[in-house]
């Protein structure tokens, strides 16, 4: 059969879950190499390519959407409500990560400085300042973003309720398209705190509001292939124009990437029945704490690998190994905490 069957109404979604697990796997994966890896002993173009996990950061972004309104659509809620069962959600795993990072041995940064940093994480105030927005993990800056996207969703449901769904979707994309020109054009794209502020990503969180409501309200979606891979193709062969031609191009490449790389995805989905499937939807399961925990995890796997071993490949594995295995303990730590404060840990209906 080479249609993609997706059975709507209000489930969890292994679809939108298996797009989160290759998300955040590419995240890592992108860090991995362009960060940590040796340079030389990696070829340019792979490292070239591994810039596009950064694209799991908007998949992300789209998964929330599509899960915080699929959960809307079913029981509206009050923005106490909300913060109790979504916010929670994010807060929680994220404070007892800096927490625990505050408490990790560290080198070359003063005390006072650390405990400032501290404080800017706990009370949320690093996304207005620059020197902390990424400061104890340079993937941080997204649970900013994420929080600010939170605080807009409840007033993005009133707006979708007086508005049609074409023209809520241009409303999300004509702000997003505003926000890049002026970034670029003022240079301020350069600095995180407005480089990934909420407005940024708006566009793709309203996306994934609409896609919940589409699927919520049809029995069934059929997608054939070979759109698939006409999205899939051009999305991404046009994403890597854009970067490559540079200026206001790349400015407005995040559309075509987002696409393309979801429809890549769902092939892999459509595809992988016995092997990737079962890996991804596993992988999803401990997804936000493995984005957490995985810059501190993968730099301890590699200090203890060096006195190991010379093999690059294998300080590599070990590392993501060591990045894993952090990742599914810290997920049993938060999964008991929020069961003794009574917080439902389940991912949002996704």
């Amino acid at each position: 059969m080479r249609i993609l069957i997706i059975e709507g109404g209000y489930h969890r979604y292994k679809e939108v879950s298996f797009l989160r697990g290759v998300a955040i796997t590419t995240v890592v994966l992108m860090h991995l190499i362009q960060v940590y890896w040796n340079g030389g002993d990696i070829p340019m173009w792979l490292r070239f390519a591994s810039s596009l996990g950064g694209t799991g950061g908007h998949v992300f972004i789209f998964c929330s959407g599509f899960g915080l309104y699929l959960s809307y659509l079913r029981q509206p809620i009050n923005f106490g409500q909300f913060i109790r069962k979504r916010f929670l959600k994010i807060y929680l795993p994220f404070l007892v990560f800096v927490l625990v990072h505050y408490k990790l041995p560290h080198w070359g940064v003063a005390e006072a400085v650390r405990l400032r940093q501290l404080l800017s994480n706990i009370f949320l105030y690093k996304m207005f300042y620059e020197e902390y927005i990424c400061c104890f993990g340079l993937q941080l800056w997204f649970v900013s973003t994420i929080i600010e996207l939170y605080l807009l969703f409840l007033p993005l449901c009133k707006l979708r309720e007086k508005t049609p769904a074409t023209v809520f979707l241009c409303i999300g994309l004509i702000v997003s398209a505003a926000w890049w020109i002026v970034m670029h054009l003022t240079g301020l794209e350069a600095k995180r705190i407005w480089g990934s502020f909420c407005l940024q990503y708006l566009w793709e969180f309203m996306l994934g509001m609409m896609a919940a409501e589409v699927l919520f309200r049809h029995e069934r979606i059929h997608i054939p292939i070979w759109k698939l891979l006409l999205v899939a193709g051009c999305g991404l062969g046009l994403q890597g124009l854009m970067a490559v031609k540079g200026g206001m191009a790349a400015a407005f490449n995040d559309v075509p990437a987002l696409l393309g790389y979801s429809a890549a995805v769902l092939l892999l989905y459509r595809i992988g029945h016995y092997i990737l499937r079962p890996v991804f939807l596993w992988v999803d399961t401990i997804s936000y704490e493995w984005f957490l925990v995985h810059v501190d995890a993968i730099m301890w796997g590699y200090f203890f690998a060096r006195q190991a071993t010379e093999n690059e490949f294998l300080r590599a594995l070990a590392a993501t190994a060591n990045s894993l295995a952090g990742a599914w303990v810290f997920s049993q730590v938060i999964r008991l905490l929020m069961k003794l404060l009574g917080v439902d840990r389940r991912p949002a209906n996704s």
